[in-house]
């Protein structure tokens, strides 16, 4: 049996953020992880500068493709874009399957290909599988995650479930602005064109599960009302509009309720759902959450939900709401 003092069950950005931390400080960390990497990811892709800052990188250190987003906001039923109000933040759009890969192998951790089945306690330790052991057990494997699955009977609040459909092409776009467009079709979510570098765009929608279960049009219906729109605004040709096919998933929005952390097993990123209440954007609480799961191993810090961004953009109006509408608990 393989022994470490912590293994983490996930390489996507939360758990190699978390495996970056404990190496700086010589910790012994294994990543576990179902897919070899680099592999595709579905994801805008929306990253601020606040977690570059928590990652410690600037736009000129990144080696791959960053694009700096231009945002305009469609609010129903107004047709025009709205500039995006000021934020703390620069906005910036970046290719999952180039950001993981770096993140996995910026963190130094010692990775190994492998799909986790069964996690068990015993004296003290964490075995999984029966191949391997460790003191400190992170689970960093997104919605489905194997630790959340073993261990906690509750870590996530089903109302709190997003739905989404999503997909990533190349594709000789004009208008390089990013679009997002929200309530239209009274679709209890937003849509969202982002445009990202190499001639990649990324077009999806998403919203609360439980409305696309009421509605009447079901999520399908309101991708497909979508793309007749960006035909329509000539943000997409309807050659390409004909031959997309949309992939989806699930996750789920940042709630103070729900375990997240028992003895030493940390649940993180999505595993957690921790994902933005405004944007449902989970890259941002994902680093977070691995960087401050880490620093509860390290001794250095306490991982609670109420250090966790709950909103993707900063300012006065984000500081109201995080505030006075949604009060933290105690």
């Amino acid at each position: 049996m393989k022994e470490h003092e912590v293994i983490i069950i996930g390489g996507g950005p939360s758990g190699s953020t978390c495996a970056w931390k404990l190496k700086q400080k010589g910790v012994d960390v294994l990543i576990l992880e179902k897919q070899s990497f680099p592999r595709v990811k579905l994801c805008a892709g929306w990253i601020t500068s606040k977690v570059m800052d928590d990652l410690q990188f600037t736009a000129e250190e990144y080696p791959h493709t960053m694009t700096s987003l231009d945002v305009r906001m469609h609010i129903a039923p107004l047709r025009i874009g709205l500039p995006w109000f000021p934020t703390r933040w620069d906005n910036y759009s970046i290719r999952r399957v180039e950001f993981d890969q770096w993140l996995l192998k910026r963190s130094g951790a010692a990775v190994e290909n492998h799909s986790v089945k069964s996690i068990r306690q015993e004296n003290g330790r964490y075995i999984i599988d029966d191949k391997y052991s460790c003191k400190y057990l992170i689970g960093a494997g997104g919605t489905q995650c194997p630790v959340r699955r073993n261990l906690f009977a509750k870590s996530r609040i089903k109302s709190n479930q997003l739905a989404t459909l999503e997909l990533e092409f190349e594709y000789p776009y004009t208008d390089k602005r990013c679009h997002l467009f929200f309530f239209y079709r009274g679709l209890r979510g937003y849509s969202w064109y982002v445009p990202k570098g190499d001639g990649v765009i990324n077009i999806g929608i998403g919203g609360i599960s439980s409305y696309f279960k009421k509605a009447d049009n079901n999520i399908h219906q309101h991708f497909k009302c979508f793309i007749e729109d960006l035909v329509k605004q000539k943000l997409l040709d309807q050659a390409t509009a004909d031959k997309l096919k949309v992939t989806g998933h699930p996750y789920f929005l940042h709630s103070f309720e729900g375990e997240f952390k028992q003895d030493n097993c940390f649940l993180i990123g999505d595993s957690a759902g921790l994902a933005s209440m405004d944007m449902g954007e989970g890259i941002g609480p994902a680093i977070e959450s691995g960087l401050m799961a880490a620093g509860e191993i390290l001794a250095e810090d306490v991982y609670t939900k109420t250090k966790i961004s709950r909103f993707s953009f900063g300012g006065p109006l984000y500081w109201v709401l995080d505030r006075l509408v949604y009060p933290q608990p105690g």
